[in-house]
């Protein structure tokens, strides 16, 4: 069960940062909000990561589940892909202020 919860606060913080990191991306170019964007943009594709690979992880080595649990894992990985190529167009976007 442990494996489930850390997969649940991944879920939850990645999501919560991709949103922060959304609101702030139009405002990213201030001098006083760069830094902020940068670190949720950057932590949200993080948290992709890791919900890609604890998913990733929970399909290898664990027995096949049932049809309830199918529904919850494709949604684990639609979201972890989803953030971190969103990250990653936040981060390209925010790498320009700095060239």
């Amino acid at each position: 069960m442990p494996a489930r919860w850390m997969l649940a606060r991944a879920v939850g913080f990645g999501a919560s940062l991709g949103l922060l990191a959304l609101i702030l991306w139009p405002f990213a170019f201030h001098a006083l909000l760069l830094w902020p964007f940068l670190l949720f943009a950057a932590a949200s594709g993080l948290c992709g990561i890791a919900i890609l690979a604890m998913t990733a992880a929970d399909w290898r080595f664990h027995r096949p589940r049932g049809a309830r649990i199918r529904p919850v894992r494709v949604f684990d990985l639609l979201l972890g892909l989803f953030l971190v190529l969103f990250a990653g167009l936040e981060l390209r976007d925010a790498w320009s202020a700095f060239g």
